[in-house]
């Protein structure tokens, strides 16, 4: 078998090639940054009291956690709210004598419930999606307990 000139050099240049981007791959740090495409900007028009605010793009994959860690990604991030904890009306994480006189505050129903930031329904000890007499018992047991 006869290799004419031309091939072996192709050959050598190959051979050349692969080991002057071999050593320099082997040598390199790599870098995996992650990116996605999503609304971008808000536009707010409003009008009385009201208010319309929007975005045009696609939003990040769902809420991604790992561990005690959480993300919510994409231009509008979903709101949380507090957990039901039953009978903590402060939520402080635990049902106490704090808690006492905004569950007779809760008694008076939803619409009078003026603390956005603690479900009226921390109220409803019994279960029973309501907050009324019938919690009044199962609040006063739960006096002293923490919230999981």
């Amino acid at each position: 078998m006869r290799i004419d000139r031309s091939s072996a050099r192709v050959a050598v240049l190959a051979a050349l090639a692969v080991a002057a981007l071999g050593g320099a791959s082997a040598s390199a740090t790599f870098d995996l940054s992650w990116y996605t495409i999503d609304g971008g900007g808000a536009m707010f028009s409003t009008g009385g009291s009201y208010s319309l605010g929007g975005t045009i793009g696609q939003h990040d994959a769902g809420v991604m956690s790992g561990g005690s860690y959480t993300l919510v990604g994409g231009f509008w991030a979903l709101p949380t709210s507090p957990a039901l904890c039953p009978g903590d009306m402060n939520c402080d994480g635990v049902v106490n004598f704090d808690d006492i006189d905004l569950f007779v505050e809760a008694l008076q129903g939803q619409p009078s419930w003026p603390y956005p930031n603690c479900p009226w329904l921390n109220g409803d000890v019994n279960g029973d999606n309501t907050v009324n007499f019938d919690d009044i018992d199962p609040f006063v047991a739960a006096i002293g307990t923490s919230c999981p």
